[in-house]
């Protein structure tokens, strides 16, 4: 039975804290909230599509502007060569191009002649969202504006786009500045530990003033960040990662970050009285930022 007793009084511990309960609580209603409104809704994400109109018909320019339009963000062009240099700089995730006859395919086929609709489209062929979606999605578009049921011909064009921007370049400064959040509830754990233990009291009877006191968390978890921010930046050097400009600029803007990070987490420590309060209140501030990065 002491199994009971202890489980009852660890229970009234946790009841009798409502701050730490509160977060205990809140912190699943607030993060699926945040998660909630970053991804879900019924909106569709908007790409951007070149359209190349050979055709020149009023049939083919009400398809790009009431059909088209609906479905993507339009740039008009008038030749190729300016299309192509926007899809190799990523402006575009794929060109079409509206043949000559277009509109002539298209006006048979609303008198009720089966004529076959034929479409190019160009794009990068590492693109998989074109394949997957963006195709899929002109040849719906096309067909509910043509009133067929049979499936356009795209004659597809991929091309081979190299890229200077690797994988690691795009996560890695994300990933550094999620785990410089880490010292949020690491600073905020650490003086609230001292502080239930008495440490910051006795100090308080001593000649140490404050800008000593907090110099000293300060420093401490300080030189913690530098030594993750070197091995952060080393690890993802040694994966491909390239840095352009100034690689001591870099380092500063994660230094700031890392002191920026000590700095809430010594907020989070003076409002809250226990270990318990302090560390889901340092991840209510930290994992908000760290979707953000």
């Amino acid at each position: 039975m002491r199994f009971l007793e202890l489980f009852k009084r660890n229970l009234k511990e946790t009841y009798r804290d409502p701050l730490s309960l509160g977060f205990l609580l809140g912190f699943p209603l607030v993060f699926m909230l945040l998660f909630g409104f970053a991804f879900s809704g019924e909106t569709t994400p908007t790409y951007s599509l070149g359209v190349l109109d050979q055709d020149q018909s009023e049939i083919s320019q009400v398809f790009v502007d009431e059909a088209l339009a609906t479905a993507f963000e339009i740039t008009l062009y008038d030749d190729s060569s300016q299309a192509l240099e926007d899809l190799k700089a990523g402006d575009l995730r794929a060109y079409i191009t509206i043949p000559q006859g277009f509109g002539e395919q298209v006006y048979q086929n609303w008198q009720g002649e089966k004529e076959n609709i034929a479409l190019d489209i160009t794009y990068d062929e590492s693109d998989l969202i074109v394949k997957e979606q963006v195709i899929s999605m002109i040849d719906a578009v096309t067909r509910s504006f043509a009133r067929i049921e049979v499936p356009v011909t795209l004659n597809a064009s991929p091309i081979h786009i190299e890229s200077e921007i690797t994988y690691i370049d795009f996560i890695a400064p994300g990933i550094i500045i999620f785990g410089l959040l880490i010292l949020i509830p690491t600073s905020a754990r650490m003086m609230v530990r001292d502080k239930e233990k008495g440490v910051l009291a006795r100090l308080l009877t001593t000649p140490t003033r404050p800008w000593e006191f907090i110099s000293s968390y300060s420093l401490c978890l300080f030189a913690v960040g530098i030594v993750q921010i070197i091995i952060f930046i080393v690890i993802a050097y040694l994966m491909g990662m390239d840095i352009v400009g100034n690689a001591g600029l870099v380092f500063l803007v994660f230094a700031l970050t890392a002191l920026c990070s000590i700095g809430i987490g010594m907020i989070i420590a003076s409002l809250s009285k226990s270990e318990n309060q302090a560390d889901p209140l340092s991840w209510l501030i930290a994992m908000p930022v760290a979707m953000l990065s």
